[in-house]
């Protein structure tokens, strides 16, 4: 990961203001041609693809599904994949689920060590990990009975833990806890609150380490307390490891303004670490009605500032937190690490606790929602984002099913999961972008060139079936694409030759044009 040089942000500038893909007028009202200007390069990507594995009921050994689910986090050859501890299953997600008292603690890495060794196990390059749970017992709250068995669901852990009621605000109480977590996977084990050395024999490599995720949302936190527990935490674990990046502060809907507080280095200690990256989300919902998705996944606007944008209002949002970096805080690094949409098959329904089976939804839902990630993805790479994540690997019952890459009761890969592999197997960092032009918004491209030839992404953002021109964009026979549609399924993508550079995009289609060097 390049930091950030007076060559990136001229290239920022450029697309900024003259933009890799731009709108031709129509030619033909039923053909919708795209064009590349292969001499004119317009920057270099930096965007590695990328998504997030969930600790839940599969990601236990003992699960018939844990096996197939990590062999599909392997096939994908993600770099910078993220771990995260999510807080719905707490035996899986909180090192130390009882408070300490003088004489005795209670850690207790039973169920998140195998977690920890299948991640590293099935993922290769740098590793992302988030541990973003605070444990119960540092709230002044009542405690809670936790579900016996490890991976049940249980969204009640953190009810009622607000940021107000935390009894260490500061963070302090927070900071020793991850510094003990820290040691135990990365330093061979940690001494306790009370003196006593626990030995784990764990020296994984952490390259990266997330300050919470969402706090807003989990414990309803303020910018202001976060910013105190990011310094807290980055302090102490960066005197025990120089090398560890921090990410923070995994917001999702409120970026911008947390972006104004957060990134301001007044705001923060007088010790404290820059913030070396600024990592966000983005969800947005729909019913489960493919006639609403162009509109609600990619070209409408968000109901409040502070939910889930489409993709065209969340470009929007991405480039005032470039500003506002820029103006704050210009060597920071901005991640997108959890992008997906969620599919409302009951309207109001919470999507994070929905229980429908995965034949409620459309199959045509798997392949917008790839859609959805892969639009913005040309938005990241033309925008310098170096991390851009897909969510989720693992969706289900309960565990926010409808961001799934998986089908839950096989753990087969649908579309989704494989508009990430496409993307992954054909883009990536050192890739020339090429000035791109469609005739229609409703097909988004944008060409590469690569050491093995020139390639084209090309998103139907529309619920219909789309012809596209590429004559004018590739010269000569030998073209084919790789194709990612509702046809396709949960197959890998259907390979297909490309006669007469003219290509048929089925609703919400993904697929990749290739030739090779010339």
């Amino acid at each position: 990961m390049r930091t950030r040089t007076g060559i990136l942000f001229t290239f920022i500038t450029v697309c900024f203001a003259t933009p890799a893909f731009a709108v031709l007028p129509p030619a033909d009202r039923d053909v919708v041609k795209v064009n590349a200007k292969w001499s004119e390069t317009v920057g270099v990507s930096e965007t590695i693809p990328t998504t997030q594995h969930l600790a839940s009921a599969y990601t236990l050994r003992s699960n018939p599904l844990n096996k197939p689910l990590l062999k599909a986090l392997r096939d994908l050859h993600t770099q910078d994949t993220r771990l995260q501890l999510w807080y719905t299953v707490p035996r899986q997600a909180v090192a130390e689920l009882k408070e300490p008292t003088a004489t005795e603690t209670f850690w207790n890495f039973q169920y998140i060590d195998p977690l920890f060794s299948d991640f590293y196990a099935n993922t290769s390059g740098r590793h992302h990990v988030n541990v973003g749970t605070i444990p119960r017992w540092m709230f002044k709250v009542p405690p809670i009975d936790i579900p016996v068995d490890p991976g049940a669901s249980f969204h009640p852990y953190t009810k009622d833990t607000t940021g107000a009621l935390l009894k260490d605000p500061g963070g302090l109480q927070f900071a020793e806890y991850q510094v003990r977590i820290y040691q135990w996977y990365t330093q061979g084990g940690f001494t306790d609150e009370i003196g006593r050395y626990h030995k784990s024999g764990h020296h994984y490599k952490i390259d990266y380490w997330d300050i919470l995720n969402e706090p807003d949302f989990e414990n309803k936190i303020t910018v202001e307390q976060y910013t105190k527990i990011y310094d807290a935490v980055t302090t102490a674990i960066h005197k025990i490891d120089p090398n560890v990046q921090f990410f923070g502060p995994e917001i999702s809907g409120a970026e911008v303004p947390w972006a104004k507080y957060f990134l301001d280095p007044k705001n923060h200690s007088p010790n404290a670490l820059p913030v070396q990256w600024f990592s966000f989300h983005n969800y947005v919902d729909a019913p489960n009605d493919p006639t609403t998705w162009q509109e609600r996944y990619f070209t409408g606007k968000p109901t409040r500032d502070v939910d889930g944008a489409p993709a065209q209002a969340f470009v929007d949002r991405l480039h005032q937190v470039m500003k506002i970096r820029d103006e704050l805080s210009p060597k920071t690094k901005i991640i997108i690490d959890e992008l997906g949409t969620f599919n409302l098959i009951k309207p109001g329904e919470d999507a994070c606790s929905a229980v429908e089976p995965y034949k409620a939804y459309n199959p045509r839902y798997w392949v917008a929602i790839g859609a959805n990630w892969a639009d913005i993805f040309i938005t990241a790479e033309k925008s310098g984002i170096p991390i851009f994540s897909m969510s989720q690997l693992l969706g289900y019952p309960t565990q926010c099913l409808s961001i799934s890459m998986v089908n839950w009761d096989t753990a087969h890969p649908n579309a989704h999961y494989w508009v990430l592999k496409l993307i992954n197997n054909n883009f990536g960092p050192g890739d020339k972008l090429i000035r791109t032009q469609s005739s229609s918004p409703d097909v988004v491209a944008q060409a590469s060139i690569k050491s093995s030839g020139r390639k084209i992404l090309l998103v139907n953002t529309s619920n219909r079936t789309i012809a596209v021109n590429l004559a004018d964009a590739y010269k000569g026979a030998g073209l084919r694409a790789e194709v990612v549609d509702e046809a396709s399924g949960e197959q890998p993508p259907r390979n297909e030759r490309v006669m007469g550079g003219k290509i048929t995009l089925a609703p919400f289609a993904v697929a990749v044009v290739s030739q090779g060097t010339r």
